[in-house]
């Protein structure tokens, strides 16, 4: 099938034809599709070749053993060696259009949990993720712009630190696709985005907010009808500050080396994908509201991920979503593993200070600050904030105290260091633990 055509039929699949209102039926289809994958995976793969094809007896795959087991995790036998090499090569070129032999595209994700993951991407994966986004991102007043012959072409702005062959399958006569490479000079791309002048702007949380207050001061006149976060977690603040500026709802893609994970629904929930998804849950709390997700993709055809486990922190949602759709609802993501911070409780036990939680201590700070960064070595927090001065660190300190005292937990030993902003290649971490306290 050609190319436009496979892309339009998963569109038109996505958009219309997906009946996920009744969770059973859509547990039911999920099934068939999984026994059908497992069933081809365990004669295909070098690594599953003679498991039993039922997803309870295969092992759960971590990041660090997914990397070791590159080739035998994809049907070409492509070694990790092969791929990270036109990986970083694009990567040092800044030119995302090499492929290797079957057009498959790679592409090294930017690094939300402090190491690169590198993934593979075939045509057919590619046509069926252009569709897909379409489908389900698109509102509906973008959708009448790109099915009118006679209206220009929907612009869409999209900003992130790599390229791909990926993001440019959406590009077509009706949508005019635009590549913003962050790791250029930001005056530049804000100059170039105001002649571009995009319906859609699409880019990660922190550069939204920063095109926000850019906005704010300067007003070109910038005002996207659609504003999607992508690529990291979208802090409230930034939120409430987008969607001041541009007066739109911030919609979210959840997207990772692993796949298209979840989006956002009309209600501005997000739902994972299960009907490309088999998600199995790992409880964080008693009350099975935070979890880890093990993923099986069984739509994707240039790399397996089964029973893959994702670091992402995910909270489900405590009611159902409005929109009726019976995907599994969360209510929010709030980051990676390595953002959940530590403090031993009054008998010594380590507990878990969960970035929301951390996020929520901050901005009770009047004002809250502009910029922060929190580093845990140990009992020891290094703490980055901007503006910075006396009364900034000491309402910090006092918030964050207060914080551990809520939570019957032992006060960490705060350290404050100037201001350095990360460089424009790496993705801002804001919480991170280091090492957890002995």
């Amino acid at each position: 099938m050609n190319d436009r055509l496979l892309v339009l039929w998963h569109f038109a699949a996505t958009r219309w034809f997906r009946d996920t209102r009744d969770r059973v039926r859509l547990l039911a289809r999920q099934q068939a599709r999984l026994r059908c994958f497992l069933g081809k995976l365990v004669t295909r793969s070098p690594y599953y070749r003679g498991m039993p094809p039922e997803l309870s007896s295969l092992p759960v795959i971590t990041k660090r053993e997914f990397l070791a087991r590159f080739d035998q995790l994809n049907p070409s036998g492509i070694t990790l060696q092969e791929a990270s090499a036109i990986a970083l090569r694009a990567e040092q070129e800044r030119d995302f259009r090499p492929q290797l032999a079957g057009g498959i595209t790679v592409g090294l994700s930017s690094g939300t949990s402090g190491s690169r993951h590198v993934f593979l991407v075939s045509q057919a994966d590619r046509c069926r993720w252009a569709g897909q986004v379409l489908g389900r991102m698109l509102s509906p007043a973008s959708l009448r712009q790109v099915l009118n012959p006679f209206a220009r072409p929907l612009r869409i702005a999209f900003f992130l630190r790599a390229g791909s062959n990926l993001y440019s399958t959406l590009s077509s006569r009706r949508v005019h696709f635009s590549y913003f490479d962050l790791t250029l000079p930001f005056d530049g791309l804000m100059r170039r985005l105001a002649e571009l002048d995009p319906e859609v702007l699409v880019a990660p949380a922190t550069v939204l907010a920063a095109i926000a207050r850019r906005e704010s001061e300067h007003a070109t006149g910038l005002q996207p009808r659609q504003v999607i976060s992508v690529a990291e977690v979208l802090d409230p603040r930034d939120r409430q500050l987008i969607e001041a500026v541009f007066r739109q709802p911030v919609a979210q893609v959840y997207q990772a080396a692993e796949g298209l994970l979840g989006s956002t629904c009309k209600e501005g929930r997000i739902h994972l994908h299960e009907d490309s998804l088999h998600v199995e849950p790992v409880w964080l709390d008693d009350s099975r509201d935070r979890l880890h997700a093990i993923i099986t993709d069984f739509s994707r055809t240039a790399q397996w991920f089964v029973r893959y486990q994702v670091d992402d922190l995910l909270r489900l949602s405590p009611t159902p979503c409005p929109c009726g759709s019976a995907n599994l609802c969360l209510s929010s993501i709030e980051g990676r593993a390595e953002e959940v911070l530590w403090l031993p409780d009054p008998r010594g036990v380590l507990a878990p200070v969960f970035p929301d939680t951390l996020r929520q201590a901050i901005y009770t700070m009047e004002p809250p600050p502009d910029r922060y960064r929190i580093e845990q070595h140990g009992r020891r927090w290094e703490v980055r904030i901007r503006p910075a001065g006396d009364i900034a660190e000491t309402a910090m300190a006092v918030a964050l105290s207060r914080m551990a005292d809520s939570l019957d937990l032992a006060k960490p030993d705060i350290h404050f260091s100037p201001w350095i902003d990360p460089p424009p290649a790496e993705k801002p971490k804001r919480i991170r633990c280091i090492s957890r306290p002995a």
